[in-house]
C-alpha cells in the first residue's frame, strides 16, 4: 500500500507544485513532501544527461 501511495505523491509533484502537493498528500510539513522529489531528480538528471550537448 506504501508503494501506492508513493507513487502517488510522485505523480503529483510531477504536476503540481509542491506545496499543493503537500495538501493533497495531507503532510503536515513541507519536509515530508520534499522527501518525495529525490527521485524525481534522478529523473531530471537522467534527462539532463541524456539531453545534454556535452555529454
Amino acid at each position: 500500500m506504501q508503494q501506492i501511495r508513493n507513487s502517488v505523491i510522485v505523480n503529483w509533484l510531477s504536476s503540481n507544485n509542491l506545496r499543493k502537493t503537500q495538501y493533497m498528500a495531507g503532510h503536515k510539513y513541507i519536509s515530508s513532501t520534499e522527501k518525495y522529489r529525490q527521485d524525481d531528480l534522478e529523473s531530471l538528471q537522467e534527462t539532463v544527461n541524456m539531453f545534454h550537448p556535452f555529454s
